[in-house]
């Protein structure tokens, strides 16, 4: 439930990326669920923390996909995706995006997953899980659009909260202060990198319309 961190900047201050836009998908075709495998293990094997310890390759990480996917499909989750024009994506034609690709067509730079609760009396929030933006775009800024357009999706439907958790150690607590979320709980060695690597799980809260909570923890 961890990111691959990338700096923060709305998308209408970066001249690249101008128009990049973010949205819900509720169906994803063959074409998508490729593009979104290839962020999955690219994020991973960068050292991202999103479920895998590199190195993987696809095969690793389809079952994990194709086990959201079924949940995205359920209406049980969310996909929330941030696109990017082509021609302002890939001028050198390095990025892996599914062919024929229209020079017009926009290129899925990164997602993640609203999670359902699972739980009757907390239909009013949401995990934020999976959230990954692919290594070529990691310094377009576009983590922080991510993260802002889900959240202004997640209220215009109606939710009060987002809640997500990070490893800590990494310093992705101040990443995601940027972006609205505050600690509200800390378990101390409950994620086990590795023999004799314990690191805290950090719970943390992004109110939606202005809680009362908001910079409490």
């Amino acid at each position: 439930m961890t990111s691959a961190a990338a700096p923060m900047e709305p998308a209408d201050r970066h001249p690249r990326f101008g128009h990049a836009r973010v949205e819900r998908v509720q169906r994803v075709d063959a074409r998508l669920r490729q593009r979104l495998l290839t962020i999955w293990t690219d994020v991973s094997n960068a050292g991202g923390w999103v479920g895998f310890v590199p190195p993987v390759d696809r095969r690793d990480v389809a079952p994990a996909l194709d086990a959201a996917l079924r949940r995205i499909h359920d209406g049980r989750d969310w996909l929330i995706v941030v696109r990017v024009p082509r021609a302002a994506a890939d001028p050198s034609g390095r990025v892996d995006v599914p062919n024929p690709l229209a020079p017009d067509e926009d290129v899925v730079a990164g997602f993640v997953i609203l999670a359902d609760n699972d739980r009757l009396l907390s239909e009013h929030w949401r995990w934020v899980i999976r959230v990954q933006i692919h290594p070529e775009f990691q310094n377009a800024r576009l983590g922080g659009v991510l993260l802002d357009g889900a959240a202004r999706i997640a209220a215009d439907a109606g939710l009060e909260k987002l809640h997500l958790t990070v490893r800590g150690g990494e310093g992705l607590e101040h990443f995601y202060a940027r972006a609205g979320y505050h600690e509200v709980a800390r378990i101390p060695g409950a994620i086990r990198v590795a023999h004799g690597d314990d690191r805290d799980q950090v719970i943390l809260v992004h109110p939606l319309g202005g809680d009362s909570d908001a910079g409490a923890g």
